[in-house]
């Protein structure tokens, strides 16, 4: 009778197993979820090219695929675009001033930077029509209420401005409980960005306060002259109290601001900085070996994977240029490399280094671990001496 039992009991634990499991009604949303949330790539349209100023203007995207919506983003975020020129194959990061209430578009403010390799392209050659490829939404400048609190304050500097109008139209449109104040810091009055728009915010919304102030003026200007003071601050914001504060801007402006903050008492932790991005000219930084200029040139070996062989590169690049700019461009369409930011910050492009030594300013934060096992990000990283790197571990 045992034995019966036994054999029963072995049977249905046998029917149990064998059971196909139905896939819970949630697996497959989750699953989308996370690649709606998360990408890899969103490939995007331009429907629209609107001038904001003599040097920026406004461009719309739209899905290109109709099965993958635009992925959702925090007001304030970024995205890397990545463009082609001249067979090179690069990405730049630019915020996104369109309202995360609505995802049926994007929208950027890019300036055309003086020299710059892609916006120089973008400003002069994207037209409607045109596909392009973006990485998913990225950056920490958005508002957080468990640390930030109810003050804001925003300082912009120029083309800076463009993540806080994607905030305030989320607060605008959300009538969020918060007070903010921006100060806008612009060259002239025509490069006030998006100004109808902002004082169109601020007299519907009396929690908003928008201020700008103009380093050369014209002589019909009749508002704040020079530059963004504790001076100004403080006759603009009132008590420093519990605000928190948000900078975005150039590098001379973030280190004008830092110390402008320091002086009025702002604790560095209620500070946010975006992301510094690269210097116009590495060699002015504070650590960069007065031995090297801008004629120096070290040769750089590269280990990667061609046609799933793995196989090696070298080629001489300038001390004084990034690394990953070095890298598309000897590379080019033998090796694709991930990147985003373009100042540290993402980690996208993290690389082993093997041998050599590199040098990153030292306002760029990288990771505990990256250094620990020797990786470095090419992006803000400039070779002091040859080097060897491994890209087969990407």
């Amino acid at each position: 009778m045992k034995d019966v039992k036994k054999y029963q009991q072995a049977e249905k634990l046998k029917k149990w197993r064998d059971e196909t499991q139905p896939i819970p009604w949630y697996h497959d949303g989750l699953e989308n979820l996370s690649n709606r949330l998360h990408p890899l790539k969103q490939v995007l349209r331009v429907t629209d090219i609107q001038p904001l100023s003599r040097d920026t203007k406004l461009y719309r995207l739209v899905s290109a695929r109709a099965d993958q919506p635009l992925a959702p983003f925090r007001a304030g975020q970024y995205v890397g675009i990545t463009v082609e020129i001249n067979g090179v194959r690069t990405t730049r990061p630019y915020s996104l001033v369109s309202s995360p209430n609505q995802l049926a578009y994007y929208e950027l403010g890019i300036r055309k930077k003086e020299g710059g390799f892609v916006s120089t392209y973008i400003f002069n050659e994207l037209k409607v029509g045109d596909i392009i490829e973006a990485t998913e939404p990225l950056g920490t400048l958005y508002y957080n209420p468990l640390f930030h609190g109810k003050e804001l304050v925003f300082v912009a500097g120029g083309c800076g401005v463009t993540p806080f109008i994607s905030l305030l139209r989320y607060i605008s449109e959300k009538a969020l409980d918060l007070k903010v104040w921006l100060i806008f810091g612009c060259v002239t009055e025509e490069d006030i960005l998006f100004r109808e728009e902002l004082e169109d915010i601020a007299s519907r919304r009396d929690n908003i306060n928008v201020h700008y102030i103009l380093s050369e003026p014209g002589p019909e200007w009749k508002g704040d002259c020079g530059f963004i003071t504790e001076e100004i601050i403080s006759s603009k914001i009132g008590s420093i109290g519990k605000k928190y504060f948000y900078i975005v801007g150039n590098r001379a402006m973030h280190e004008f601001i830092k110390k402008e903050l320091e002086n009025l008492g702002v604790p560095q932790h209620r500070i946010k900085f975006e992301a510094f991005g690269v210097p116009d000219d590495i060699t002015q930084i504070i650590g960069w070996p007065s031995t090297l200029d801008h004629s120096s040139r070290v040769k750089i070996r590269v280990h990667y994977f061609k046609s799933g062989m793995k196989t090696e590169k070298t080629f001489e690049a300038p001390c004084t240029e990034p690394l990953l700019n070095s890298l598309e461009r000897e590379m080019r369409s033998e090796l694709q490399l991930r990147s985003a930011c373009r100042s540290g910050e993402c980690a996208f492009c993290r690389t082993k280094l093997i041998s050599g030594k590199v040098f990153t300013p030292p306002q760029v934060v990288i990771r505990e671990v990256d250094q620990a096992i020797g990786f470095i990000h090419p992006c803000i990283s400039y070779p002091l001496s040859d080097l060897e790197l491994d890209l087969t571990m990407g």
